[in-house]
């Protein structure tokens, strides 16, 4: 084979492997990945929100909007141990006689998996309890079931830092 046959082989190579790689890049399997990245992103901002709404319920005193976004089967289970059922944290959510000063969340991360999401982050509250102040830092796992198109918070675990690893 000549110089110039080999040259307009090697032509036909690269143009065919161009048009492969072209035509796998918009292929369906491609289209519905980039439409799952956009939905999974809407997901993830939604949880985020549902987040941001508990948060601000708990901060507020707000049992009514805790009500909604807390799933009826909810159980918590706080970094000593305590275990509470939706009854027992929306009172706690309610009760202005141990007021909650500080309630944020840090380096959050949203995993959504199909009609389920589990949101990790770290913890910091501060409140008064019986009288006495109390801090608290950790990490909080929270897992959402999406519902008639809404999150709803089915369980959050939180676990505390031990007193060598505090954030500060």
């Amino acid at each position: 084979m000549g110089v110039e046959a080999k040259t307009r082989s090697a032509h036909y190579f690269i143009c065919w492997a161009f048009a492969a790689i072209v035509l796998v890049g918009f292929s369906p399997a491609t289209v519905a990945q980039s439409h799952s990245r956009l939905s999974r992103a809407k997901e993830i901002a939604e949880v985020k929100a549902a987040e941001e709404a508990l948060r601000q319920s708990q901060l507020t005193y707000d049992t009514a909007a805790a009500n909604t976004i807390l799933a009826e089967e909810f159980v918590g289970t706080w970094g000593y141990g305590e275990r509470v059922d939706k009854r027992q944290f929306l009172s706690l959510i309610g009760d202005r006689a141990d007021p909650l000063e500080v309630l944020n969340y840090a380096e959050m991360q949203v995993r959504v998996y199909g009609e389920t999401a589990v949101v990790w982050s770290t913890i910091h509250e501060k409140a008064i309890y019986g009288g006495k102040p109390a801090e608290y830092r950790g990490r909080r796992t929270a897992v959402w079931v999406k519902r008639d198109l809404r999150w709803q918070c089915v369980t959050i675990h939180t676990s505390a830092f031990d007193q060598h690893s505090l954030i500060k």
